[in-house]
């Protein structure tokens, strides 16, 4: 159960429910939603929030990796990805005070950083956060955005790196490209996409060495987090043996936008601690997407950088943003008076 409150319990269901709507018609997410959601035996996002929770609720560092450069179209990448980390930097900051670590290629630096300052960070690299004079103030909301080379052996000595620098308490990735068995980067089509991508399942294997959080999320079956159920993605997908990502996770998040998935983890978050402000508002959703394309980032699926992402235009997203902002305020809407005082039948 996602909670012993039963009013929680249908947001959590109702929050799972809106962002695995299959509105695209892409064709799969359901197939991948219902295999997951009979793994974990729990809503996906409330899930994954509660465990954010215990291991975040003190504040500390988290790791989210995303972004994924489009074969073709580069030095372009996707807008699924960066908008997901950016939310959930942005709604663990509000909720923990907790601080997001980014691990991406560096052509995606501009358009995840533009993303992070929509939302309302901060962003630092590194060398800024040595160099500064004293520590962030507290209150300084920020993040920091650490490229990482393509290269396998960079990865490998990025994550031991990173861990020993950080500590972190948990790791996400968002729409985030995974190894098949074979241990190759495919696109969701097929095709080896290994030359353009950090080796990101690098962070996950350090990650369960140290006992670290992981939590993937995905929409088609080829990013991080899908090993659990790789069953599903190899028979849905039309490439399903060369896409399907084997990696493990403790929870996998579906969507059918992965952005959307951060979304439902920031609203579970919001409804869990009754606090509505650590879910985005409609304003930040269309900041997000403009900055994120004004900076260089494409539509995954036709690949132009207009207001778009995974094909549906930007009052999707905003829609699918609204509708998660009032499911969130439901506790609110059912303790106030009208509801909360017995109406009179009328005697005319």
């Amino acid at each position: 159960m996602a909670s012993n409150d039963p009013l929680h319990g249908l947001i959590a269901e109702n929050i799972d429910r809106l962002v695995n709507l299959d509105i695209s018609g892409y064709g799969v997410i359901a197939d991948i939603h219902q295999a997951a959601r009979e793994h974990y035996g729990a809503p996906l996002s409330w899930l994954a929030a509660e465990k954010l929770r215990a291991v975040l609720g003190e504040g500390g560092t988290f790791f989210v990796t995303s972004g994924w450069l489009m074969p073709g179209f580069y030095p372009y990448g996707e807008t699924d990805g960066p908008i997901g980390a950016a939310i959930l930097g942005r709604a663990l900051s509000h909720a923990f005070g907790a601080r997001m670590v980014v691990l991406t290629e560096p052509e995606m630096v501009p358009c995840t950083t533009a993303a992070c300052r929509a939302a309302g960070l901060n962003v630092m690299t590194e060398a800024e956060i040595a160099a500064a004079p004293r520590p962030p103030h507290p209150g300084n909301r920020h993040c920091i955005i650490v490229p990482i080379p393509i290269p396998l052996e960079a990865a490998q000595a990025e994550a031991k790196r990173l861990f020993d620098a950080y500590d972190p308490k948990a790791i996400l990735s968002v729409e985030k490209n995974g190894p098949n068995a074979e241990g190759l980067y495919c696109m969701v089509g097929g095709d080896d996409n290994s030359d353009c991508v950090i080796k990101a399942a690098e962070f996950f294997y350090e990650a369960e060495r140290r006992g670290v959080l992981t939590i993937g999320i995905g929409d088609r079956g080829n990013e991080i987090g899908f090993g659990a159920i790789a069953e599903v993605p190899r028979r849905v997908l039309p490439f399903g043996e060369q896409a399907t990502d084997n990696t493990t996770v403790d929870v996998l998040v579906t969507a059918a936008v992965s952005n959307w998935g951060a979304s439902a983890i920031a609203a579970s978050l919001a409804a869990m601690l009754d606090r509505p402000e650590v879910m985005h508002d409609t304003d930040t959703e269309s900041r997000m997407l403009h900055r994120c394309i004004e900076a260089g980032g494409i539509d995954g699926f036709g690949c132009t950088p207009i207001p778009v992402t995974d094909g549906m235009s930007e009052p999707a997203h905003i829609g699918i943003c609204a509708l998660l902002n009032e499911i969130v305020r439901a506790p609110a809407v059912k303790s106030s008076s009208v509801f909360a005082t017995p109406l009179h039948k009328s005697t005319g």
